[in-house]
């Protein structure tokens, strides 16, 4: 309900300032098409008349009177809609059809008077849904303590409004576009900051509804309605960063039904990696790299996540998860989907709801993954916990953390939402779904975690600490991607700067890792530098499935020490088009900590650009060739 009321106070302050522009620009014209003034007025009170029936409305919304705020939006529309009959009236005025500038003016005004419509008619669409979902989380105040029964109305409810919300955002982008045409340089000029400031606004909320839309058509699935949804949790600790994201410590079991957490656990990896009944009776082969820097001669669970493309990676860890299970003969369903998360959603989650107190051990958002990891791989000795036991925490703090985020009110549930976009964004959220269309929705909300296929150039570095502890979070990182044009080509020079800033101790060590350049498809190698010879294992191979030209090598960053690795290759020719602009995607790998990202394009000339930036979320650059 919350949601639906944040979203009609973002209307109906965008509905406010838009009724004042109307009204003051309206006086103004006046002023140059006296013939008209009647006409003008006409407008002019339509315009007002629709403001204060908008300010109605807001206080309407305020006293939780949503029949009175619908009727009050509704009341402004008809308004702005004669506001907009009595403007094509003045059009059959000589000065407006001969002169530009200033039929320019009534052209602008008409824009506003539509985005007062268009607004206000949203208005009337959204009322409703709110009220619903406010009389039916009245009693409780939150969704948690709500009945089944009611819990599937409200469930149906929201998924119902799928369409109407869609039509909203339609709305919106219409209603932008109306504010885009309107001239900097006219009689709304002096308005022109709070024109764009409304822009900004109806843009960040049809964002907002692009990424809830998704999310609702998945309803069924996440929420286990109307049938139970069976999802493998994939925790993955990005102190020891692997390909996905990093290390699978732990996995989940959550099956979710009627909106209800029916069933929630987690357990330590090895547990399923490890038993005795196990070890005569798996035997998949793990990856090269793995076999040679691990040492180990089984692919399990904990070492899954070898590729930097979550889809991937999922199926494997599915695959093995199943597998290592009927080796066992323990029978388990298929998944509705494969979920992974690493600790800094959690830690996002535990400033929103409060610290969390397990044991008489308190984790806050600061704390949680240091600690944590003390508990589980130090302290736990000093507490006479047996090692098979040491995870057996995160189970406890699983279940504070649903606890604490089911006891949320209706007023908190923006925040969790942002967080959630944001994490998103981040790669510390990623989804894949078996069923097709459910992962093209996923993909459509930008949790899917694919290496993406861009027209342009593209660069995704991937490292996976293999056998380095928690080291990760002591390395720190800088990438430099120079691209040269010369000769009607593109050479492209990547240096890689890693400082390791740890010691030798329980969570750190010599920082060793597999680390993977992925570059369009048909990019050829022409040097790596700054690593020795012997040691390097240079490895050049083309990824067919994910269209890409892969370069592999193994490093070691000793701890006070740094380490510069250059990698210089051709990209390919279909990357330089007359007439094109030069595009590159930089993508994130998920749980990878960058410092800096330095993007550096040199012309046939010798001049250079350059844009610094972190990488936190994609990024994309574009050069004028």
């Amino acid at each position: 309900m919350k949601f639906f009321a944040h979203l009609l106070n973002f209307v109906l302050t965008l509905l406010k300032y838009t009724a004042l522009l109307l009204a003051a620009f309206l006086i103004l014209l006046s002023i140059l098409l006296f013939k008209n003034y009647k006409d003008l007025k006409s407008a002019a009170l339509n315009a007002w008349y629709g403001r204060t029936a908008v300010t109605e409305a807001v206080n309407a919304v305020s006293a939780r009177d949503w029949t009175v705020a619908a009727e009050r939006a509704e009341s402004a529309r008809l308004n702005f809609a004669a506001g907009l009959k009595d403007l094509e009236k003045t059009r059959i005025n000589p000065i407006i059809r001969n002169l530009s500038f200033v039929g320019s003016q009534v052209n602008d005004l008409e824009y506003l008077l539509k985005t007062g419509e268009i607004l206000s008619a949203s208005l009337t669409h959204v009322a409703p849904l709110a009220a619903e979902l406010d009389k039916m989380l009245s009693v409780s105040g939150n969704f948690h303590d709500l009945p089944t029964a009611d819990k599937i109305q409200v469930l149906n409810l929201i998924y119902q409004a799928e369409p109407e919300l869609n039509g909203v955002k339609a709305n919106l982008d219409l209603a932008t576009l109306n504010l885009g045409k309107i001239k900097r340089f006219s009689l709304l000029g002096p308005f022109y900051t709070q024109i764009n400031d409304i822009k900004n606004q109806l843009k960040a909320a049809s964002d907002l509804l692009a990424r809830v839309s998704p999310v609702i058509k998945l309803l069924p699935a996440l929420s286990g309605y109307p049938t139970d949804s069976r999802f493998l949790l994939i925790l993955q600790n990005n102190d020891e960063l692997r390909p996905s994201g990093g290390f699978i410590g732990v996995y989940g079991l959550l099956t979710m039904k009627n909106g209800e957490i029916s069933a929630l656990s987690t357990d330590d990896s090895y547990h399923l990696d490890m038993p005795a009944a196990l070890s005569d009776k798996w035997n998949l082969e793990p990856p090269a790299e793995l076999k040679k820097y691990l040492k180990v001669k089984k692919w399990y669970l904990r070492d899954a996540n070898w590729s930097p493309d979550w889809p991937t990676s999922a199926r494997q860890i599915e695959q093995i998860y199943q597998g290592e299970n009927m080796a066992v003969a323990t029978a388990t369903a298929p998944f509705t989907a494969i979920a992974a998360i690493t600790p800094d959603l959690v830690s996002d989650l535990i400033a929103l709801t409060g610290p969390l107190t397990v044991a008489g051990v308190t984790y806050n958002a600061e704390n949680l993954q240091p600690l944590l990891q003390y508990n589980v791989e130090v302290a736990y000795k000093e507490d006479n916990i047996a090692d098979w036991d040491r995870k057996t925490v995160i189970n406890d703090l699983v279940a504070e953390l649903r606890l604490k985020l089911s006891g949320l009110s209706p007023a908190s549930w923006p925040a969790l939402l942002k967080i959630v976009g944001d994490n998103i964004d981040a790669k510390n959220i990623q989804i894949y779904f078996p069923d097709a269309g459910r992962q093209g929705l996923v993909r459509a909300l930008g949790a899917a975690g694919e290496v993406r296929q861009p027209e342009g150039d593209y660069l995704l570095v991937v490292d996976a600490n293999l056998g380095a502890f928690k080291s990760d979070v002591a390395v720190k990182k800088n990438i430099d991607y120079l691209v040269k044009k010369t000769d009607g080509k593109l050479q492209a020079s990547l240096s890689l700067n890693y400082r390791h800033e740890g010691s030798f101790d329980w969570r750190t060590t010599r920082y060793r890792s597999y680390t993977r350049v992925y570059a369009p498809l048909g990019s050829k190698l022409l040097s790596l530098e700054g690593l020795d010879e012997a040691t390097r294992d240079l490895q050049v191979s083309d990824d067919l499935a994910l269209q890409k030209t892969v370069f592999g090598f193994f490093l070691t960053v000793e701890p006070g020490a740094g380490k510069k690795v250059t990698v210089n290759y051709l990209l390919p020719d279909n990357l330089l088009r007359p007439g094109t602009p030069y595009q590159l995607l930089a993508q994130r790998q998920a749980g990878n900590r960058i410092e800096n990202f330095t993007f550096r394009w040199q012309d046939d000339k010798g001049k250079i650009q350059i844009w610094s930036s972190d990488l936190e979320t994609d990024k994309n650059f574009q050069v004028t060739q």
